[in-house]
């Protein structure tokens, strides 16, 4: 599941060494280190995506500030950061080492617009000002309920007239089996502190109750599929998400509830599958309709009842926001899309006229000639985006690549994409992804906004390598340092390495 940030705590800071407000607190945080890394949704240019679909007005991702509740190390921000110099990145979070770390790498990347700050959220007195985008990822569920209002007290006093704000929660009812799989873990778990005793104990007893659970029953099938998806699980995500302080998945209604008690409204979840209805009302929405009063987070919570949802990506805007929800396909004008797709069959070849297959497997056939060229292109530019800029003039094909955003085939953005496909005579690699490969790190925070595993140490080591003073040559004969390299094996090498980290979006140059 996604990460938990750091509990009990917010805070805001930078990448100079800004002392800590307050008495310092150890947290479990600071005893076992959590993943830190992009979150692609929590972009600005991803979440304004959004407000434009719903006709709200948004701050350009280029001229924003942003603001992460419970940041951790801060790599989100700092992924958002190395594209966007004019914007301004601030991170709060109770674990005094994970901002220590954060301020270290944003320091050795040069990134001198994220500020990074350790502060627990009940005790803070600082005013960090207004922001346009506020990111609460995987913060809200983990922590007590003072803690959970003072976030959104925090929200409702710094989002600014055309902000939103992105907060992510294990959802109810789906999370229920999450809860009972808890109960087990802590009871195996108490009066254990050493955290890899803790762990121990806590797979012992997930393989322990798979072994005693039957098949034949539902429930206790259930309960083994989810014991299994832990086991696989990184430890840290079991060690801070299931044997935390707290884990208190929430309901959208509550969520909501607390958001409009603070002058804020929700507009809708980041998940674009979950936006189908409010883009196209079906016959299951006509039927809510009656019981929602009008209320679209109501309707989305008898969703959740229907589907046991069991995450949930809730954006919330101001509350005096004129929000329309509905199909407009001049709302798609000036936004950019891409697309891991490529034609298959050509018209005639098939009655069905073109056959596309997307990177995910799905096949889909289209009539209009059209439609199936964009798509065509959108594959050849890949991971490229294209812009949509004049779209609006064609609602098919608005309305085509609406529905193939919402089956998660299409990427939408406000933005460019901030990387290059194909690098210079000197090579450049994004500063942030050098300064991770050369700490160790195995997750690198692409210029896409997602992580990259690389497990090679000859890989890592190449990005570091790629500051923009070599030439293609001259990375070769550095290269050749590497055990076992050659001079010539690394030149012959190089063109494919390039076009391997250019395709992993962590070039800029």
């Amino acid at each position: 599941m996604p990460r938990a940030s750091r509990k009990c705590g917010s805070t805001a800071g930078s990448a100079e060494l800004i002392p800590t407000e307050g008495a310092t607190v150890t947290t479990a945080y600071d005893l076992v280190r959590y993943p830190s890394w992009p979150i692609p949704e929590t972009h600005p240019a991803a979440l304004a995506v959004f407000a434009a679909l719903y006709g709200l007005s948004f701050v350009p991702h280029y001229g924003c500030r942003v603001l992460e509740i419970g940041c951790g190390e801060g790599v989100n921000l700092m992924s958002m950061a190395v594209t966007t110099p004019g914007s301004e990145f601030v991170g709060i979070d109770l674990a005094e080492t994970a901002i220590a770390q954060g301020r270290a790498t944003a320091r050795a990347a040069g990134l001198g617009n994220v500020t990074l700050v350790a502060q627990d959220l009940l005790r803070a007195t600082t005013d960090l000002g207004r922001f346009d985008y506020i990111v609460a990822h995987g913060f809200y569920a983990w922590v007590p309920e003072p803690v959970r209002l003072a976030m959104m007290r925090l929200v409702g006093r710094s989002l600014g007239p055309d902000g939103l704000a992105f907060v992510s929660y294990n959802a109810r009812p789906g999370c229920r089996l999450r809860e009972a799989l808890r109960d087990i873990l802590l009871d195996a778990t108490q009066g254990l502190e050493d955290p890899s005793e803790k762990l121990e104990a806590a797979h012992a007893a997930l393989r322990r109750q798979i072994g005693l659970w039957s098949e034949a029953d539902p429930f206790q099938h259930a309960l083994a599929i989810e014991a299994r998806d832990m086991l696989k699980r990184p430890p840290a995500l079991l060690f801070h998400d299931e044997l935390g302080g707290t884990y208190a998945p929430q309901l959208l209604g509550a969520v909501v509830e607390a958001a409009r008690a603070e002058g804020l409204e929700y507009l809708c979840d980041a998940t674009p599958e979950l936006n189908a209805e409010a883009l196209w009302p079906s016959e299951t929405f006509e039927k809510a309709l009656p019981s929602t009063g009008g209320d679209w987070a109501r309707f989305e919570q008898i969703s959740d009842f229907a589907d046991m949802r069991r995450f949930r990506r809730s954006i919330f805007c101001r509350a005096d926001r004129g929000i329309d929800r509905g199909f407009a396909p001049e709302r798609l004008d000036g936004l950019f899309a891409s697309a891991e797709i490529a034609l298959v069959k050509q018209e005639g070849e098939e009655r069905d006229g073109f056959l596309l297959r997307a990177g995910n497997g799905a096949e889909l056939t289209t009539r209009d000639p059209a439609f199936a060229e964009l798509l065509a292109k959108l594959g050849l530019a890949f991971p490229m985006s294209l812009s949509l800029e004049g779209i609006g003039t064609y609602p098919e094909l608005a309305r085509g690549l609406l529905h193939l955003f919402v089956s998660g085939i299409v990427t939408l953005s406000t933005a460019p994409s901030g990387f290059v496909l194909t690098p210079g005579e000197r090579p450049l690699a994004s500063p942030l992804a050098r300064t991770q490969a050369a700490q160790g790190e195995t997750h690198l925070a692409s210029l896409r906004h997602k992580p990259v595993h690389l497990t090679d140490a000859g890989a890592r080591a190449f990005v570091a390598l790629m500051d923009g003073t070599r030439t293609r040559a001259e990375l070769a004969r550095a290269m050749a340092d590497q055990p076992g390299v050659t001079e010539e094996k690394a030149a012959a090498r190089l063109p494919e390495g390039l076009a391997e980290m250019a395709r992993l979006g962590l070039m800029m140059g």
